[in-house]
């Protein structure tokens, strides 16, 4: 089974290289790397590069910014079997691309694999993720998924796109993981996540000092509640927004970030109220 990555990189360059190292380390060695290019610039390039002779890589310069709808793009250029989204500031175990292959060669009947992240050398990670092993299903997927640890086996089904309107450099700042691996849930794929197996990322704690960007990720939690609750007619997912809603109020009443609190809750509530049903 050949395993396609699909990488759009922008302003990143040390941890691009530490990535592209951690793929040449691969201990399963049938995959190709789709890099989509957001940077003005050649220095992401003459990175890439390096490793053109170590593994197959697929390189497109994009002029538009976008990460789900780059995704997109390579998405299309695809010629594997199993697909991955990492970050160009992720790293990857020797035996991780192993792991999924062989995951999916025993389990005929699953179509979806994830797994933890953890900063490396660290026992935390950005966001909060659970620690046991489970079945993926869509009341547990905010804890089991993050953009950078799941994987899809395609090999029987047609390709699913990303919602252009989710994610960094769309409107809705975010989501767009979540909303993808609930919309493959909802068409009936099934998958299980392992809590044991770790992708390494940089542990992300909140957007306190960057109140534009937690605005824009609120953005991005309410229009996914909002698809999920309105277009999928999961209604039950509203409480996940009211939970999250209870405890800006909290932070607006009793902490010191009071302001960080308003922007979000401020933005979650526009994010619902804005995001339109497609279709």
């Amino acid at each position: 089974m050949k395993v396609s990555l699909i990488m759009p990189t922008i302003n990143v360059t040390e941890e691009l290289d530490l990535f592209l190292k951690s793929l040449e380390n691969q201990t399963y060695k049938n995959f190709e790397l789709i890099i989509i290019d957001q940077n003005q610039g050649s220095e992401a390039f003459e990175i890439i590069k390096k490793y053109e002779n170590f593994f197959e890589i697929k390189y497109m310069k994009s002029e538009q910014k976008g990460l789900s709808l780059n995704r997109n793009k390579g998405l299309i250029m695809m010629e594997g079997d199993i697909v991955g989204f990492p970050d160009d500031d992720c790293e990857y175990k020797e035996e991780t691309l192993e792991k999924v292959v062989s995951f999916f060669k025993g389990n005929a009947d699953k179509r979806i694999y994830s797994c933890r992240t953890l900063e490396r050398d660290k026992d935390y990670g950005t966001g909060i993720m659970f620690e046991n092993d489970m079945e993926l299903t869509v009341n547990n997927i905010e804890h089991t998924v993050k953009s950078i640890t799941f994987f899809v086996n395609y090999t029987l089904e047609d390709i699913i796109l990303f919602d252009e309107n989710l994610g960094t450099g769309a409107y809705f700042g975010s989501g767009e993981e979540t909303d993808y691996v609930l919309t493959l849930l909802h068409k009936g794929f099934k998958g299980n996540y392992f809590a044991q197996d770790i992708i390494y990322h940089p542990a992300k704690k909140g957007n306190y000092g960057d109140l534009e960007k937690a605005y824009k990720y609120a953005l991005g939690y309410g229009a996914l509640v909002k698809k999920e609750v309105k277009c999928r007619k999961n209604f039950l997912y509203i409480f996940k927004l009211w939970k999250r809603l209870f405890r800006n109020v909290g932070g607006m009443l009793i902490t010191k970030n009071r302001r960080y609190h308003r922007i979000v809750f401020k933005g979650r509530i526009r994010g619902y109220s804005r995001y339109k049903c497609q279709g």
